[in-house]
């Protein structure tokens, strides 16, 4: 009987240590992480580098001087700048037409239900029982019992995308003749599309004019260097004594 009872109280024990060590896991911070989804095209005469570039509003009703379209702009230039691409004076400077459009969808309401363990009266789970052939515990593998929950969560959809244009077809006729497009697309809980977007366009800087074939998944997290780049407060340049 002495043995039955230090049994349990070595369960019980363990049981704690397991619960204090996930707790602790809980708070230990991780770094931020977006999966993305990223779909890039390119028509077969696209001009892949060195080129000049300006970046307008892609979005309908967005004009140039919107502050969120002045922050967006400066990540998308920065990214055009690591794949070879220079930013140009003027459209007439240039010979890519860049829109940048972007948003947040409407809010997604799911549910989901799970089951957890049930205890017993004992203070341990039930898959650690009686034997029925001993008197004594033992780690077994039957399921006792569990208990159903739901819950439920918001999600949003952010996404961004990046037309390269031809610039004669836009300043002769304003259209939009796409030399290569690139959409970047990642569901989560955050509705700020400041705090994703840098994100987003980290994750698309290899794969802007080229082709992907599909849609393809991309994760990146806050210590990614390109993501460190972006991200990065601006520092005034200070002379330096000479």
């Amino acid at each position: 009987m002495q043995s039955n009872k230090l049994v349990v109280v070595s369960y019980r024990l363990l049981v704690l240590l397991l619960i204090a060590f996930l707790a602790a896991c809980s708070t230990t911070s991780r770094p931020l992480q977006f999966r993305t989804e990223i779909d890039s095209l390119v028509a077969g005469s696209a001009p892949q580098s060195n080129m000049r570039f300006v970046v307008l509003p892609g979005n309908v009703g967005a004009n140039e001087q919107d502050l969120q379209f002045i922050e967006f702009k400066t990540y998308i230039e920065k990214v055009l700048a690591n794949r070879g691409h220079s930013k140009a004076s003027s459209i007439q400077d240039s010979n890519l037409v860049m829109f940048l459009s972007y948003g947040v969808g409407a809010p997604e309401v799911r549910q989901f239900t799970y089951e957890v363990p049930m205890w017993n009266d004992m203070g341990y789970f039930y898959p650690f029982g009686m034997s029925r052939f001993y008197n004594r515990f033992y780690p077994g593998f039957g399921i006792g019992g569990y208990s159903q929950r739901s819950e439920s969560y918001t999600s949003y959809r952010r996404y961004l995308v990046l037309e390269a244009c031809d610039k004669d077809a836009y300043v002769q006729q304003q259209q939009r003749k796409q030399l290569w497009k690139a959409s970047v697309q990642t569901n989560g809980a955050s509705n700020d599309l400041r705090l994703v977007f840098p994100y987003m366009a980290a994750a698309m800087q290899a794969y802007l004019g080229t082709n992907t074939g599909h849609m393809i998944t991309v994760d990146i997290d806050e210590t990614d260097p390109l993501v460190r780049s972006l991200i990065a407060p601006y520092q005034p340049s200070v002379p330096q004594p000479r």
